[in-house]
């Protein structure tokens, strides 16, 4: 049975510990949590706060206390030291397969637990067998976070489970993954996770804390900000663990907590300090002059240790946080009984603490451990890591994650006495491991690491370097990326400033960097490296020149190479050079003539891209399939490469992919008319701002606008706009978009002749289609006959098909919608056929969205035609329309059928001049509604409710609301059961 556990501390603090006082109101809330863990909800606290303010000790008191009734409590930390991807998973992960009876084990399917190979060798110890090799769902991230989470559950379900990860300021991108998908996985369990971070710079980095800020959505997700003692804390304190009076405490405690700013570890290096010089008595005689800092304090406790024992201390610290007596006597070449007495006189010290279990030692605080660091001089730190090196080399009897990345780092660091070989070598196995474990961003610092020393064996410079880009476009850091393929581009080598031009231009495409400067590269690469037309490399080459140009708005110039090398990839016949072509030239433009062969090609690409098993073919291809299957209006197509972008966003993690599956996900959901999702992925897109580098900025801001003006969110930003704005720095676009939407028709008719004016800077854009489309949105409502002549050749290059800014930025639906109002402003007779077809292609796709916003123009259109002509009823036409745009909360169809007269002959008169927006509105102030109700109910603001109001009561005569209800009532107006 769950008992509620009471997390005060006990008469005895953690072992070897001070005393551990105040804390009480977030005790008190830890104690509220584990009550919610016992009602099956999954808690998550994050314990922040500066160094050595308490939060580790926090921590192990619930953690020691929850201990004490029967909870399984298993612990992990991240490392500020070179290390492995999932650092406290990992260890979490071989703790609870030590907990864990045979039977559990074996209810786990060897299937399942074979992922865990990649990131401890105690799994293979469990679940014995050959490696199942690379390919297939093994290799997808939440594959592997799943197996971790079939091992965690099985032992939740034997009773709490207690999860503490301590500094996860330093985590890496993997680990905060993984942390995520366990929150998000795990809402229903027993299970409490503890969290410590420094929140305080430089400790406090934008990674963890964008990471962090999704988690704290969830529910029991609390969060726990650590400050310093009290005066009255501290006074405790100095009874508790210095055995001073009550008197004395008092009069000390506000001296000491000036002194140490109430900072916990603080104090208690200081009270270290003053016990050996006398206690409270030397305070107050002035002979113990109070340390500057943490770092003083432990410089002049160090000071007290012998020789010997002082080597043992600084060769723990050297060898890690954990303190390893076997590391230690073999790398010290002491005898054991030496290093038992170093190790126990740095815990008498403080320095050291027991671990929770007893069985060893490690250093009481970060702070700590790099104080011992700070002392010693670098050719002796130095010396201290080649020794601990070859002790842990010898223990390489297999591929063990973390013994790499332990020799990585220590290798790395006695470098300057000559190891850089050893260094580089365990660099590269540690990357290729990272690789393997799908952490591409920390594989990339290790491969540039290696590429850093001087050796003269092992893979040359230019490889590991070529290989880190590579890694940092995967883990979606196209900058850093661009930056060492740049460094690469001046290289003696023809052939590695070629392919440094050939990535160059990968990472300017993915982030939508003009293609300039990669061109550029390209060509001097090219040019210097004199190669045969039918040289693979050349090939590789000129597909790339073909979709830089694309990016610097030459499409011609992009479809003659894209072309070219397309032909000579067929020639050759090799697969990956096809490939490589392929997904260059699918960049070529994006007209209603270009999709359908693009698209061809894109299924070509995702067809290769499978049988060579390669992500980096396959997710290009997902994307343009989406694209090119939205613009020819192949709905099948596009739901299909939607779910095939997602699932490899999903599986790989990779940010780029994450991305585009994101904004496909967020066009699909807007067209169907399911606003709040779509609100909710560009909330989350918003993320993407920040690790691309501002790349996404602008496209986040056109999905927020096409958000808004479908939810009636716009007039939250009318104060901000007068009208008057400056061109430059503008999307101009947009602008006029947003002009149009605040009905602020002078600055729109400028703004439109404006870019009348120059219409050809924008038409090989990615935008093209948002420009069409906002373009003729401004000349429609302003009914601008010559703008409509100049733009409805331009629309009708897209005839037949969907328009889409961007990819994914903007989706506006059927093309010949825009052709239709067109002809309507110029009053040709097509515009039914076109409004038509539109509404077919928009319910050919399942756009809701797009047909509420047809079915309005389209009766717009009707209701301004001769009343002989033939086609729907407007009245009909505005009907449908307004049940479409009340089902999905399209306010602005609903605002614009305001305007939309419906023709007498359809329905008959209403009384008193009542329109039929009016009457829906009396309906409602019979219902006994107020304006800000009916705005709700009708998806109009709570000021154009009240102008309807107004307006029904100069109508009608009526002198109040009462009166016109019954006005309501006399004529018939308000609705059976109403």
């Amino acid at each position: 049975m769950f008992e509620t556990a009471s997390l005060r501390p006990a008469t005895a603090p953690v072992r070897g510990a001070t005393a551990f006082v105040g804390r009480r109101a977030e005790v008190e809330r830890l104690e509220a949590v584990w009550t919610a863990v016992g009602d099956d909800r999954r808690q998550l606290v994050f314990v922040g706060g500066e160094p050595g303010v308490g939060k580790t000790r926090l921590v192990a008191e619930a953690a020691a206390a929850l201990r004490e009734h029967g909870c399984t409590v298993l612990w992990g930390s991240c490392h500020q030291d070179l290390d492995i991807p999932y650092r406290p998973f990992v260890a979490i992960l071989e703790q609870a397969l030590e907990h864990l009876a045979p039977e559990d084990l074996a209810a786990i399917p060897r299937a399942a637990a074979s992922p865990l190979r990649r990131l401890t060798t105690s799994a293979s110890r469990h679940w014995p067998g050959p490696d199942d090799g690379p390919g297939g769902d093994r290799e997808s991230r939440p594959v592997l976070f799943d197996a971790v989470l079939r091992v965690l559950l099985a032992l939740a379900d034997r009773g709490p489970l207690v999860l503490v990860l301590e500094d996860l300021h330093w985590a890496q991108e993997p680990t905060l993954a993984l942390l995520s998908h366990l929150a998000e996985s795990t809402a229903g369990e027993k299970l409490l996770v503890l969290v410590t971070r420094r929140t305080t710079a430089p400790d406090r980095t934008d990674a963890v804390t964008y990471a962090l800020a999704d988690l704290h959505r969830l529910d029991g997700v609390e969060r726990i900000d650590l400050t310093g003692l009290s005066t009255e804390d501290v006074a405790e304190y100095l009874i508790r663990q210095g055995g001073v009076s009550a008197a004395a405490a008092r009069a000390a405690a506000p001296v000491l907590r000036d002194q140490t700013g109430g900072n916990p570890f603080f104090l208690q290096e200081y009270w270290y300090d003053l016990e050996t010089r006398g206690g409270l008595a030397a305070m107050r005689s002035g002979t113990a002059q109070a340390p500057r800092s943490v770092q003083d304090a432990l410089d002049r406790r160090l000071t007290a240790f012998s020789a010997d024992h002082a080597g043992v201390i600084e060769l723990a610290a050297v060898a890690g946080d954990v303190v390893d007596l076997s590391v230690l006597v073999a790398a010290g070449e002491l005898d054991s009984s030496v290093v038992l007495a170093g190790v126990d006189f740095g815990a008498r010290a403080g320095l050291l603490a027991a671990d929770a279990d007893g069985t060893g030692h490690r250093f009481a605080h970060a702070l700590a451990r790099q104080a011992v660091l700070g002392r010693m001089s670098s050719t002796a730190r130095a010396a201290a890591h080649l020794r601990v090196a070859e002790v842990l080399e010898e223990r390489l009897s297999e591929d063990d994650p973390a013994l790499v990345a332990q020799l990585a780092h220590h290798y790395v660091q006695a470098s300057p006495l000559g190891h850089e070989e050893k260094a580089a070598h365990y660099l590269v196995l540690a990357a290729q491991q990272a690789v393997r474990t799908l952490a591409p961003g920390e594989a990339a610092v290790l491969y540039e690491r290696a590429a850093q020393l001087h050796t003269t064996q092992g893979p040359p410079r230019a490889e590991l370097l070529l290989t880190a880009a590579r890694c940092y476009m995967h883990a979606g850091d196209f900058t850093t990326a661009r930056r060492l393929y740049a460094e690469l581009g001046s290289s003696t080598s023809p052939r590695t400033r070629l392919l440094a031009a050939i990535g160059h231009e990968d990472a300017s495409a993915r982030p939508g960097v003009n293609g300039q400067s990669a061109l550029r590269m390209l060509g001097a690469a090219l040019e210097g490296a004199a190669l045969e037309r039918g040289d693979p490399l050349y090939v590789r080459a000129m597909a790339s020149m073909g979709r830089a140009s694309a990016f610097t708005g030459d499409t011609g110039r992009a479809r003659e190479w894209g072309e070219d090398a397309l032909a000579l990839a067929r020639a050759d016949g090799d697969e990956e050079l096809l490939a490589h072509a392929l997904g260059r030239a699918l960049w070529q433009g994006m007209t209603p003539q270009l999709a359908p062969v693009l698209l061809a090609r894109a299924v070509e690409l995702q067809e290769i891209g499978s049988r060579l098993s390669d992500d980096d073919h396959l997710g290009p291809a997902a994307f343009y399939r989406s694209v090119f299957a939205y613009m020819v209006g192949d709905h099948a197509a596009w739901t299909s490469a939607q779910r095939d972008l997602t699932d490899l966003a999903l599986s790989r993690g990779q940010p780029f992919f994450r991305y585009v599956a994101g904004c496909s996900r967020y066009a699909h959901r807007y067209a169907v008319g399911d606003y709040a999702a779509a609100e909710r992925i560009v909330a989350w897109l918003a993320q993407f701002n920040q690790e691309f580098d501002g790349a996404t900025e602008g496209s986040w801001g056109v999905q927020q606008f096409m958000l808004r003006r479908v939810t009636g969110g716009l007039e939250e930003v009318r104060r901000f706009i007068t009208g008057d704005e400056q061109l430059d720095g503008y999307w101009l676009p947009g602008l006029l978009a947003l002009y149009t939407e605040l009905e602020m028709w002078p600055s729109a008719a400028r703004l439109l002749s404006h870019l009348c004016g120059r219409i050809d800077d924008h038409r090989t854009g990615a935008q093209w289609g948002g420009v069409l489309a906002f373009m003729t949105e401004a000349a429609v409502r302003l009914d601008d006959a010559p703008t409509a002549r100049l733009l409805r050749p331009l629309v009708a290059t897209h005839a037949g098909g969907n328009l889409m800014a961007g990819q994914f930025v903007g989706v506006f639906g059927s093309a010949d919608r825009r052709l239709a109002q067109l002809d309507s402003v110029l009053g040709a007779p097509s515009a039914d056929v076109h409004f038509e077809r539109a509404l077919a292609m928009d319910r050919q796709m399942g756009a809701v969205t797009h047909q509420a916003e047809t079915l309005a123009a389209w009766a717009r259109h009707r209701a301004r035609a001769p009343a002989t002509s033939a086609g729907p009823s407007a009245a009909g036409l505005a009907d449908e329309a307004g049940a479409l745009a009340r089902r999905i909360g399209h306010r602005g169809v609903l605002r614009d059928l305001d305007a939309v007269p419906a023709p007498e002959a359809v329905h008959p008169p209403l009384p008193n001049g009542l329109t039929e927006r009016e009457v829906d509105v009396l309906r409602l102030v019979g219902e006994g509604l107020s304006n800000r109700e009916i705005g709700e109910r009708l998806f109009l603001s709570a000021n154009t409710a009240a102008n309807h109001v107004r307006s029904i009561l100069l109508k009608t005569g009526a002198p109040n609301r009462t009166k016109a209800a019954v006005f309501a009532t006399e004529h018939g107006l308000l609705r059976s059961g109403g």
